[in-house]
């Protein structure tokens, strides 16, 4: 069975990892077998990780380190866990070296976009003007507001459709687009919702959560039905 690692959430006040079950469940749907990469910080360990997998996920969860893409913590940054940063920095970066596929989503969108030199709004309300609230964190599945899926993407190609409505659980977004990434979504305001790779590598970034819609509309589980089968093509 095709395994697809999901790196877990660090649950600073219980000192224990999590992951929300629906990541799990998408995996299982596709025909994969998800497992959960914990926190550690062994690199051997994270190496190993990687090498075990198939495939990959890099979920949402808290806001990475401003740090890492050259900037001060500003007021409205969120909850910040560099052990976490460390870990999946190095993750990411090994595991482009394998060509094996992943889906970045949420703080993944933006681990990807800091890794390639990118930099984000650290909040988006007292940063940038919208009439949309992004950070609509009580609502699982929505849908919240529209985003336009872009012509000649991967994306497109996988999803089969040129827009789509989703959910909305982040304060933080892609700024300035890193180095061999492309725009795949956009929002109706204007921010950034998806990103991949000008180079064609098997990789889709996305600021919405899928693996919250996946049980209800189809094309958000050809999201993990294309990772598992890219995963498939490489095992």
């Amino acid at each position: 069975m095709i395994t697809i690692g999901i790196n877990a959430n660090w649950d600073t006040d219980k000192k224990r990892v999590n992951i929300p079950n629906d990541y799990v469940t998408a995996v299982i749907r596709a025909g994969g077998l998800p497992l959960l990469c914990p926190l550690t910080d062994d690199a051997a360990v994270w190496k190993a990780m990687v090498d075990k997998c198939d495939g990959f996920i890099f979920p949402g969860g808290e806001d990475i380190h401003p740090k890492e893409y050259g900037e001060e913590v500003l007021p409205g940054c969120g909850q910040i866990v560099p052990e976490r940063d460390a870990q999946e920095l190095f993750t990411y970066n090994y595991l482009l070296t394998t060509g094996k596929p992943f889906l970045a989503i949420c703080r993944g969108i933006q681990l990807v976009n800091v890794a390639h030199g990118g930099t984000l709004y650290q909040d988006i309300r007292s940063q940038l003007a919208t009439d949309v609230d992004h950070a609509r964190y009580h609502i699982s599945v929505g849908p919240i507001h529209q985003v336009e899926i872009q012509e000649g993407t991967l994306l497109k190609d996988i999803l089969g459709q040129t827009s789509a409505l989703v959910n909305s659980r982040h304060h933080q977004n892609v700024k300035a687009v890193g180095k061999g990434l492309r725009v795949n979504a956009i929002s109706q305001d204007g921010l950034i919702e998806g990103l991949e790779y000008e180079d064609g590598y098997p990789g889709i970034a996305l600021q919405w959560h899928p693996e919250n819609l996946a049980a209800t509309y189809p094309a958000m589980q050809r999201l993990f039905d294309w990772l598992v089968k890219e995963a498939e093509k490489r095992a």
